[in-house]
């Protein structure tokens, strides 16, 4: 009711007995505001203040203002203004809404990486389905030192058993999975079985990180050849670098002749030095996978792309098939044959069947999933038979996921995934020999980034992509738009996940915007797009907790997120010589205030009051977000390097203060420190001295000469008794201190 009320639903509070209203508290003695100030930001534009005063005046449709900016006098000198006015005014307003959509346009561009000279190491698991390619890897392997530990399996059986029984008795270096490299691989088993191995190495605790290799997953320069099922694999990963960053290692592309120097390369990336988890082995070097802008088409790019004849959209009574039937209709599409699963029987379904007829289109709205082959045939030869010939295809359709992949069944990863692959690939084959004018699906970010709890749906959509650059190989029209969440419906307004997406950096795209953008790509034929309203400092922040990723440098404001967000030295020195010379608890103390006030800061205290040391993080308000931000703002003081899960490995101020001295201290003592515990026992000796008078602690001074004994020893004198000394950390000087002579 709560959430209805603050949306603007009227409750009528009295029938809900015995429920009474009471008033909110004031807060009377504390003095702190709640509530959020609205900031109001005025958009400066390049240039000189005539240039302001001039396209003000534009907007504001002031004649007079303008005159006098541009100094024309009297109204024969201002005809030409009143009818340049309103063109002025409408180039201002589409100019503003060009630049806007500018920024939210990405693409996919490979950057060459400097070969490593380093080389995997130590025992290495390679789980294979049998093939040459497979044969050829696992051997290279080997030739270069690694323990390779092989186990075949079967994709089409259950995965643990064989892992578990091939597993050595020792630790495991990395997992190399060449599942998709098998001979003519089963196209429903490529992502199935890859599934199956990530789950698998969970349930059996491995840690090691996970690389996956692919043949023809993806495809630039050169390249004439794409796998769209090997893309899938791609889509997953993605998603476990996000799910499980602790035992993820990376993708990795393999071209089709593997040669001597492939295979090098290909051991040169297991390495893991090149701090890419992306990237394609190719004839002319290794190339690392970048999320760039893409650049709005210069030129006119020909006439604007208009749907003719009949237009097929699945999913098209859904939200966003709604969105797109409209624009069709606007647009001057004739017919419209909007498919779902339950066609006519779909909610709204006879509503949109009205408004569109009102534009002016004829509607057929089928009941067909476009994923069962036999029923789109069946529907396509259907309306054949009426003299309907479609034109052009919308591929809307989808299931929406949020399931982490160790709460995902295999079922479940082909149901989700149908939908979206399944109807893909059987549209791409209907229409095999039809010279459509459009062949247009519908992708998500999900599947150029990834996104927690998407693995079957971000592996889908990779899927879509790839087929699109598949079809352009061929010769045949295709676009591919990986859109980000679309306000307005559709499966980013389902729970909270708008919101949680928000929150993350993600913000929804208007219907309108994403529908010009479409109509840009569509008149300059391009065949990949990524669409996305994203705060990059936001984003960046949540898409790093778990690792961290090379995939957004291309993007400016990323690279300049990370510039600012690296440690201030300064700030870190000065905490060091806050805690030179301090005793371990001493320590311990500044370090909990330290972390006590920053936590203050990002979960919004106005003092560090309410932390208290050892009540938990999570109890204090702590999420992920806070979390990585908190993580953040230590390293900046610190100047260490925490993981963003420091505050759940470590779960109250104490604890991770305690932590944090380990880490500050190292492994040695500092001289500094050795030197202010001795202050500190001298001055208690002195008080022992005073308050014993004449009386003699023989035990005290053979003790301290023993000490002495030992430290001033020479080496080789003793059987190591000064080296020991020498070489003890901090804390093992302080309990001999205290265990030897008793203080």
């Amino acid at each position: 009711l709560a959430h209805l009320y603050t949306r603007g639903t009227a409750v009528t509070w009295p029938t809900l007995a015995p429920a009474t209203p009471v008033d909110l508290p004031t807060y009377a003695f504390h003095r702190r505001r709640y509530w959020l100030d609205i900031e109001e930001h005025t958009e400066q534009e390049p240039g000189s203040a005539v240039d302001e005063a001039f396209w003000s005046a534009v907007e504001g449709d002031d004649l007079e203002r303008l005159a006098h900016t541009l100094g024309v006098d009297g109204d024969d000198g201002r005809d030409p203004l009143r009818q340049l006015m309103p063109m002025l005014s409408d180039w201002r307003r589409r100019s503003r809404e060009r630049s806007a959509l500018e920024d939210l346009r990405y693409g996919v561009t490979w950057q060459p990486v400097t070969e490593p000279v380093a080389l995997p190491t130590g025992t290495w698991l390679v789980v294979t389905a049998g093939g040459s390619a497979a044969d050829t890897c696992a051997d290279a392997l080997a030739r270069q030192g690694v323990d390779v530990v092989r186990v075949d399996i079967n994709p089409a059986e259950p995965v643990v058993g064989p892992l578990r029984d091939a597993l050595p008795g020792k630790p495991l270096q990395g997992v190399l999975s060449l599942l998709s490299l098998a001979d003519a691989p089963d196209p429903s088993l490529i992502l199935s079985s890859a599934f199956a191995l990530v789950r698998a190495l969970g349930d059996l605790e491995v840690g090691a990180p996970l690389w996956c290799a692919t043949q023809g997953a993806v495809a630039f320069g050169a390249d004439r050849d794409i796998s769209p099922d090997q893309a899938r694999i791609w889509g997953l990963g993605r998603v476990v670098a996000l799910e499980h960053s602790d035992r993820w290692g990376g993708l990795v592309d393999l071209p089709a002749e593997l040669d001597h120097l492939a295979l090098t390369r290909l051991c040169a990336v297991l390495a893991g030095t090149t701090g890419e988890d992306q990237v394609a082995v190719r004839s002319r070097g290794l190339l690392a996978r970048r999320l760039t802008r893409a650049p709005r088409p210069t030129g006119q790019g020909g006439p604007s792309w208009t749907p003719k004849g009949t237009v097929l959209v699945t999913g098209g009574t859904g939200a966003l098939g709604a969105h797109v039937a409209r624009w069709l209709v606007r647009a001057g599409a004739e017919h419209l044959v909007l498919t779902s699963r339950r066609g006519p029987e779909a909610p709204d379904a006879a509503a949109l069947e009205t408004e569109l007829t009102a534009l002016g289109a004829k509607v057929t709205i089928a009941a067909c999933d476009v994923a069962d082959r036999d029923a789109l045939v069946a529907l396509v030869d259907a309306l054949a038979a009426t003299g309907t010939e479609i034109r052009a295809v919308v591929h809307t359709a989808g299931i929406a996921q949020s399931s982490a992949i160790s709460d995902t069944s295999l079922e479940q990863l082909a149901a989700i995934g149908g939908g979206k692959t399944d109807g893909a690939r059987n549209l791409d084959e209907v229409f095999a020999d039809v010279d459509l004018d459009a062949f247009i699906l519908f992708s998500s970010t999900a599947g150029v980034w990834g996104g927690a709890g998407q693995s079957a749906y971000g592996a889908a959509n990779a899927y879509l992509d790839a087929l699109a650059a598949r079809r352009r190989m061929q010769g045949r029209t295709a676009t591919s738009i990986a859109w980000g969440p679309w306000g307005g419906g559709g499966m980013a307004a389902r729970d909270d996940a708008e919101a949680q997406l928000r929150r993350r950096g993600v913000r929804p795209l208007t219907p309108e915007s994403a529908l010009a953008l479409l109509q840009e790509a569509l008149d300059h034929d391009e065949s990949f797009l990524t669409v996305a309203d994203v705060d990059w400092d936001r984003f960046t922040l949540s898409f790093t907790s778990g690792r961290p990723s090379t995939l957004l440098d291309g993007i400016p404001e990323v690279r300049q997120s990370q510039a600012t967000a690296e440690p201030a030295t300064g700030t870190a020195s000065r905490l060091d010589e806050r805690l030179d010379g301090l005793s371990g608890a001493e320590r311990q103390q500044v370090l909990v205030e330290v972390i006590r006030t920053h936590a203050a800061v990002v979960l919004g205290h106005p003092d560090a009051g309410g932390i208290a040391p050892d009540k938990p993080f999570r109890d204090l308000g702590f999420d992920s977000l806070a979390a990585v931000e908190f993580r953040n703002r230590l390293n900046e003081v610190t100047g260490l390097r925490l993981p963003a899960t420091s505050i759940f490995d470590y779960p109250t101020p104490s604890e991770l203060a305690a932590h944090l001295r380990t880490e500050w201290d190292g492994d040695e003592a500092t001289e500094s420190s050795v030197l202010a515990e001795i202050d500190k026992l001298e001055s208690r000796l002195v008080a022992v001295a005073a308050g014993a008078g004449d009386t003699a602690h023989p035990g005290i001074a053979a003790r301290l000469e023993a000490l002495m004994a030992r430290w001033g020893t020479k080496p080789g004198e003793s059987a190591g008794a000064a080296e020991h000394i020498q070489s003890a950390t901090r804390d093992e000087v302080f309990d001999f201190i205290d265990n030897e002579l008793g203080i």
